[in-house]
């Protein structure tokens, strides 16, 4: 239980300073990562000019370990935790794999991202619609481990 805190720590200091670095960026990068098409791609990086680009890039040297870490968070709470003890063996299984599978889904998020930026283009204009459907199953697979995580602690208390 100490390491799976101990890491929680650390993915919550990740996330905190990657939020507070990437703050400025406007629009946000979740409204990058819900693009589908090259024109709402690249509408978002015009607004955010060749620095705000920049600082997206850079955003990656903290994203890689906080990927890592909630990756690897998810799979010990539900295996070295009592938090989802009340939900089926299968399902537990299930939400083992949910957070390290999304943050693999993230690292392509990441990968795909970090080459329609690079300015090396013109791009297929599927890359763009991988990329928004990859993170959308980022996001999919991290709303249901947090709905199941928040669940679990309310059948534990009630």
């Amino acid at each position: 239980m100490r390491t799976v805190r101990l890491l929680a720590m650390v993915t919550a200091l990740l996330f905190a300073a990657m939020a507070l670095y990437t703050a400025p960026l406007e629009p946000s990068i979740p409204v990058l990562q819900f693009t589908f098409t090259e024109s709402a791609f690249k509408a978002v990086l015009e607004l955010w000019q060749p620095a705000g680009i920049m600082r997206f890039k850079y955003h990656l040297a903290i994203e890689v370990p906080f990927l890592l870490c909630y990756g690897l968070l998810g799979f010990m709470m539900v295996t070295r935790t009592e938090l989802f003890q009340l939900f089926p063996y299968s399902a537990r299984a299930l939400l083992s794999l949910s957070l390290p599978v999304a943050a693999v889904a993230d690292a392509v998020e990441n990968l795909l991202h970090w080459h329609l930026v690079s300015g090396d283009g013109p791009f297929a204009s599927s890359l763009y619609l991988v990329a928004g459907m990859v993170a959308s199953f980022k996001w999919l697979l991290i709303a249901i481990f947090s709905c199941s995580a928040a669940c679990a602690h309310y059948q534990r208390k009630g």
